[in-house]
């Protein structure tokens, strides 16, 4: 996908972390809320229009719905959704833009960037290959799932309720067994590609903060800065 505005891999990642504070800071789920709307717009502004509009009804349908689970009878499931609803409410605004930045960060690029800013070598392979590996899963998960509704047997939890057992041996240890495969695979193509070597790691991309970076490190210090205000207010 082409982004509507290129940002350096740096503030991608600096944007997750203030917007984990500003979340951790807001008082309120009207403040939530508006957290959400920034990490949406963010979206947006990398290129990711659809999933992050996607993203951000779901996030304001669990804002919602946690207003209807007072009125359940069951306590034990008045806990339990109440307990999971504000995990949500709280992972969600930092879920979009992690999304955004893996949908629109190349690895070389990624890499590049860490490299750059001196992070070391024991976090930035497990990233770079993290990278790489959720792509090839989410492609064996469709293959999977595809082949498996042509038999008549569904990847969904209703599927998984009719015939547990089905659904386990012919969706889930396929997947576990490619998972394992892709692994395999993706530590000798990195062991290739002299991903040990301890050369300083050079990228061809130009790789450079400039004045977008700037203004959107800018937009979530004050969302930082905002939800402190009004945390301190309240």
């Amino acid at each position: 996908m082409r982004n509507s505005a290129h940002l350096d891999p740096r503030t991608k990642l600096l944007s997750i972390a203030a917007m984990a504070v500003a979340v951790a800071l807001a008082p309120s789920t009207s403040c939530e809320i508006a957290l959400m709307c920034v990490a949406s717009a963010f979206g947006v502004v990398v290129g990711v229009r659809w999933g992050s509009a996607v993203a951000l009804i779901l996030g304001i349908s669990a804002v919602v719905a946690a207003r209807f689970v007072p009125h359940l009878d069951s306590v034990a499931l008045r806990t339990a959704l109440t307990a999971f609803l504000v995990l949500v409410r709280k992972m969600f605004a930092c879920g979009i833009i992690a999304y955004a930045t893996v949908r629109t960060t190349p690895v070389n690029e990624f890499m590049g960037a860490l490299v750059k800013a001196r992070a070391p070598r024991p976090l930035v392979v497990p990233l770079a290959v993290a990278l790489r590996y959720l792509p090839v899963v989410r492609e064996d998960w469709r293959a999977i799932t595809t082949a498996m509704r042509m038999r008549g047997v569904s990847p969904s939890p209703a599927g998984f309720l009719r015939a547990p057992m089905r659904t386990i041996d012919c969706v889930y240890a396929p997947l576990l067994l490619g998972a394992g495969r892709v692994a395999d695979e993706l530590t000798v193509a990195s062991i290739a590609r002299g991903i040990e070597n301890p050369a300083r790691r050079t990228c061809y991309l130009p790789i450079a903060m400039g004045g977008a970076d700037y203004a959107v490190l800018a937009v979530f210090c004050a969302t930082v800065v905002g939800s402190l205000a009004l945390r301190a207010l309240a």
